[in-house]
């Protein structure tokens, strides 16, 4: 039997549980399925985490006991098991060990490679979430917490500010171009605070000497932040442990702050005669050209 018909029937048959796949033969790998998933492992020795989600699929490296032993496994599971058949095309060739386990060596090495290709093979690239944004309000967060210990990054939390203190609040703004410092603003309450207002503008490139957010999650861990919070935190933004976006480098080209003050543009409820936004109006929506604002370096 070859390994995508093998697949197909422990796909159809198993329990939930786990089987090891024959036709892989020395090089061991196993079907695996819950209430939740189904899909295919292979051991894993490496101490990079993986974590990556398209669609209904997910790679992910994970703790498992499996044949009488505790061990790292890579797993590739569906949770749509509708398409359970065609998701065992792709299992085969995760699972198949190629001539003297050459495809199984490459796909350990460097299982993200492995991942990124086949997504835009099935045609659709990956959408990678841009990390600059995460990168900027954590590098602003940073900075400001080695002054105040009262510091939160509060854009985790649906705040109405990304970053608020005991008695001041935070907006943070971050773009990729290279000449342009537009901004958008969403909702009337982003531009207005009662104890005060600064916004941070960065201007930022990717680039390998750059930091990551996991460089930066270090950072501040470092300076004392609240590591299981900011991880939380993360989590809640779509960064999960593990992810490849944690991993990319950006460096910042300019750092900018403005004092949100009765001289800066902006649209609030003091933008109104009646001191509120009229009742028909639901959402604000609205750009800032930063350009020509005073502002200073920080």
């Amino acid at each position: 039997m070859n390994i995508i018909n093998e697949i197909r029937d422990y796909f159809a048959a198993l329990q939930p549980g786990y089987r090891r796949l024959n036709s892989t033969g020395e090089y061991a790998a196993y079907v695996i399925k819950d209430n939740r998933l189904y899909g295919v492992a292979v051991p894993y020795a490496d101490s990079d985490m993986i974590s990556e989600k398209f669609s209904s699929c997910r790679m992910m490296s994970q703790e498992m006991f499996i044949e009488g032993n505790q061990g790292t496994y890579l797993l590739l599971v569906c949770y749509e098991y509708r398409l359970r058949n065609e998701f065992a095309t792709l299992c085969a060739q995760f699972t198949d060990p190629g001539e003297s386990g050459c495809d199984r060596k490459k796909l350990i090495s460097d299982p993200r490679a492995w991942w990124e290709l086949w997504c835009e093979l099935l045609g659709n690239k990956i959408s990678e979430k841009a990390p600059y944004a995460e990168i900027a309000e954590m590098l602003v967060l940073d900075y400001l917490y080695q002054k105040d210990k009262t510091i939160k990054w509060t854009a985790k939390e649906s705040g109405s500010h990304d970053i608020e203190s005991d008695t001041r609040s935070f907006e943070i703004k971050s773009t990729v171009s290279r000449y342009d410092a537009e901004i958008t603003i969403t909702g009337q309450h982003q531009l207005y605070s009662e104890r005060g207002l600064e916004l941070y503008f960065l201007r930022m490139e990717k680039s390998n000497s750059g930091v990551s957010v996991d460089d930066v999650k270090e950072q501040l861990v470092a300076h004392g932040y609240d590591a299981g919070l900011l991880e939380d935190q993360l989590i809640s933004a779509g960064f999960e442990m593990g992810s490849g976006a944690r991993k990319l480098k950006y460096k910042v080209l300019e750092k900018r702050v403005y004092t949100v003050d009765d001289k800066f543009p902006k649209i609030t409820n003091d933008s109104f005669a009646s001191g509120h936004i009229p009742d028909s109006i639901k959402r604000i929506s609205y750009s800032i050209d930063l350009n020509g604002i005073d502002y200073k370096a920080w």
